[in-house]
């Protein structure tokens, strides 16, 4: 029964990431739309300048007939003049002509991106909504299991505090026996769990150093604060504070860095994971560690990398 509680729990998580980019994408769509209703407006702007120089232009031609046109070509001293001047008159008018046909094209292509772009923010809206309602009926599955099996999970949430609670005194240790090479190697990550060499310490100010200051802060869903993160919302205060911004999304996160692999991991890096799309992301501490914030129920803790699951990647902003 553990297990199936630890799969709802990972399920709900990637619900959670899945939530979190619907409204990353969202305000993308929302970006674009306000950018082309600028275009828009733009270019309706100078479709109607340009048809009140050429609504002027008829006005004058019908009360003045062709006469004007007529003395401008009859200036002329011969009949190679004469073709010259007519032509340009002529280029003058076919210029005029294709600038209202531009105009008319932007407009209906902008007209056309901002029919599309509200179509597919009422899908993403959609999207956001339902995603928020399946969130909903697998956090009341999690809390109905977490209330029938109240004294077995009381075990386990003891063993899992002893086991954080050993991993932050690891670490601290680690971090107090060393002050150099903080930009050190990863430690081998492998899937089988194993080889977790010392964490290299982390760097005055660093992101593993920001990070630290959260430990035992409780996961909240769409958290983004000190009063509750989830995982991509922990991952995107820490680095705000260094003046790096990211998206509230785990998988909008991972293409907002350098791609680095296993043996390149240094504390700091964002690591990546998740079965079906990328559904967590933690901060690497070194020593095949990491700070993250798991999972509702639990609060921002130092694990293994392997306790995140599936491996997707890293990258280094």
């Amino acid at each position: 029964m553990r297990s199936e509680i630890a799969g709802m729990n990972s399920e709900l998580e990637a619900k959670v990431e899945s939530y979190n980019y619907a409204n990353y994408q969202l305000s993308q769509i929302e970006a674009n739309i306000a950018d082309n209703e600028a275009r828009l407006q733009e270019a309706i702007v100078t479709l109607d300048e340009t048809q009140s120089r050429l609504n002027d232009r008829v006005e004058k031609i019908y009360k003045n007939g062709s006469v004007e046109m007529l003395d401008v070509l009859m200036d002329t001293s011969d009949l190679s003049e004469f073709l010259t001047t007519y032509d340009m008159l002529t280029k003058v008018s076919e210029q005029d002509s294709n600038d209202v046909e531009q105009v008319k094209m932007l407009k209906s292509q902008v007209e056309d991106a901002r029919a599309q772009l509200a179509e597919d923010k009422d899908s993403q809206e959609g999207l956001v909504a339902q995603l928020s309602a399946e969130q909903a009926a697998i956090e009341s599955g999690i809390a109905e299991r977490n209330t029938a099996l109240a004294g077995i999970e009381a075990d386990i949430s003891q063993l899992e505090a002893e086991q954080a609670a050993a991993n932050e005194v690891s670490f601290q240790a680690q971090v107090a026996a060393s002050n150099t090479d903080s930009s050190g190697g990863g430690g081998g990550y492998n899937d089988s769990g194993g080889n977790y060499g010392p964490a290299p310490a982390p760097s005055a100010g660093g992101a593993v150093g920001i990070a630290q200051q959260y430990l035992g802060v409780p996961y909240v869903w769409g958290g983004a604060s000190p009063s509750g993160f989830d995982c991509s919302g922990l991952t995107m205060y820490v680095y705000a504070q260094m003046g790096i911004s990211l998206p509230h999304s785990a998988a909008a996160q991972l293409s907002s860095g350098t791609p680095i692999s296993y043996s390149q991991l240094a504390p700091g890096d964002l690591v990546f994971f998740g079965s079906g799309g990328i559904s967590h992301v933690g901060i690497y501490v070194g020593g095949g560690s990491m700070i993250h914030a798991p999972y509702p129920g639990a609060s921002v803790m130092i694990s293994p990398l392997a306790y995140g699951g599936s491996y997707r990647g890293a990258c280094r902003l």
